[in-house]
Formats: structure tokens, sequence, C-alpha cells
């Protein structure tokens, strides 16, 4: 599991078009640790400045906890928008 600024940081370099090397190489992470946040990103369906501006727990909620068996979206691909709000984001 990756932290707040890990997340964001990621974000943020793949969104300047910086290579899965480079990210892979900033954060000591593997490429699968890149593509998952980045595909999970683009499910939440939020933007950036939306990310930075909440809570980190929310955040790296929103990127591992939603997604942990037993958790209320588990088995799905990305958790359904209509529950976004339970993360404060609208």
């Amino acid at each position: 599991m990756q932290n707040y600024t890990t997340i964001v940081g990621i974000i943020e370099l793949r969104s300047q078009k910086c290579s899965y090397d480079t990210v892979q190489k900033r954060y000591s992470i593997g490429s699968g640790t890149v593509t998952l946040i980045m595909n999970r990103y683009k499910q939440l369906g939020v933007s950036l400045d939306d990310l930075r501006q909440m809570e980190s727990s929310k955040v790296e909620a929103a990127f591992y906890e939603l997604w942990k068996p037993g958790s209320i979206h588990a088995g799905r691909a990305y958790p359904r928008r209509k529950n976004v709000h339970r993360l404060g984001w609208r």
C-alpha cells in the first residue's frame, strides 16, 4: 500500500508524461504499482486537484480499502459512483 504523497506523486508524474521507468525509480516501486494506481485513478473519475484537497486517509482508502475483500465494493472492478459520496468527495 502506498501513502498519499506517493499516490499523488505518481499521478502527477504520469500526467506530465513521465515514463513508467522514471516514476518507478523516483518512488522505488514496480510497474504494477504504477499501473494499479493509474487505473484506479481513472476509474474513480476525480481530478488531481480534488485528490490534493482530500484528507490523506480518504485518498489512501479510495485507492486501497475500497477494493479489499469484504468491502462494499469487493468483487467489482471499481466502486460504484453512487457510493463515492461516502469518501466525502461530492
